[in-house]
């Protein structure tokens, strides 16, 4: 009954999102903008948004402890699917699922998982400051935006104390009684001395400048997807309007209130090429193309992975019954 009540108002806040801000769109006129996209151009962007998933997996491998090895494709069939349940499910679930299944499939503690996950965040964390540093740099803002980058800011420079704190501060726990090994405290205390003690990216600058340099590429790549669509519509606009967007959209959804953010992102674009000056019709047939050539490949490719792997499954198990037989 939680799960039905929790549902509902997840497709009230979606059902909002398009009323308030959609209602002055001509809607017939935006289904001819989007018939009229050049197809060629909307491939570019999902390839662009899917080349994400590999330097993502990159990074991650960067991330990981030296002392652990995980293979290019278990990591990359982790990552898929942390960006599906992550792309999928609203906050904090999404993560949650993605951090068990990485564990998992990657087949390491949930202390490494979270240490990575935490590294990558820190990193992307970094590279949206510096975007909506050049946004803001680029062209006035929206007062309420110029007060979230404010609030996001601050946030992001707490978070990076907190890890490099964790990293060199932290100390080791030592089990030294068997009494107190099992309580609670302890093991709490245990899994946060292992989680800072697998942060060691952050004590060797030429692995963190690395990490540092993929994030960029990620954020490059997304700013690219972007463009792609724009020119898939005929709209050659200014670089800033680029970057304000995807400033914009990572402002909006660092964490997903709907699935997929379905309704945030394109009221958030939306919002962002009006302000630039296109009309109500462009601006939701950019939003909406988008958005669709975002989500394809971050949601898809967790599931087009699982496909593949039940059908070599099934092909594994026929092989041993013909074997067998």
């Amino acid at each position: 009954m939680k799960k039905k009540i929790f549902f509902i108002l997840i497709w009230l806040i979606v059902a909002y999102f398009f009323y308030e801000f959609f209602k002055t769109v001509d809607f017939n006129q935006a289904w001819k903008e989007i018939e009229s996209a050049s197809a060629g151009w909307l491939v570019a962007a999902f390839l662009f948004n899917l080349s994400i998933l590999l330097v993502w997996t990159s990074l991650w491998s960067v991330l990981i402890p030296k002392a652990i090895f995980v293979s290019f494709p278990n990591l990359f069939q982790a990552n898929s699917f942390m960006s599906t349940s992550c792309n999928s499910l609203p906050f904090p679930g999404g993560h949650a699922v993605g951090l068990v299944l990485f564990a998992r499939l990657a087949k390491i503690q949930h202390s490494v998982a979270l240490s990575v996950l935490a590294l990558d965040q820190m990193l992307e964390g970094i590279v949206k400051v510096v975007v909506l540093t050049l946004a803001a740099s680029f062209s006035p803002l929206p007062e309420q935006m110029e007060q979230s980058i404010q609030v996001f800011i601050v946030l992001i420079v707490l978070f990076i104390v907190i890890m490099f704190y964790a990293a060199y501060k932290i100390p080791k726990v030592k089990n030294l009684d068997e009494k107190f090994s099992s309580s609670l405290l302890f093991r709490f205390k245990t899994f946060v001395s292992q989680w800072a003690g697998h942060l060691e990216i952050l004590r060797d600058y030429r692995v963190f400048s690395a990490g540092l340099f993929l994030a960029l590429v990620m954020m490059a790549l997304q700013a690219l997807g972007i463009w792609a669509t724009q020119m898939s519509l005929g709209q050659e606009l200014p670089f800033w309007t680029t970057i304000l967007v995807m400033a914009a959209l990572n402002l909006a959804t660092i964490f997903p209130i709907t699935p997929g953010n379905f309704g945030i992102y394109e009221a958030t674009a939306f919002l962002i090429y009006k302000f630039s000056g296109l009309s109500p019709e462009m601006a939701l047939s950019l939003a909406f193309l988008q958005h669709i050539c975002f989500l394809v490949p971050m949601a898809g490719t967790g599931w087009v992975v699982l496909l593949i792997q039940s059908l070599n499954l099934i092909k594994e198990k026929d092989k041993e019954q013909d074997k067998q037989h």
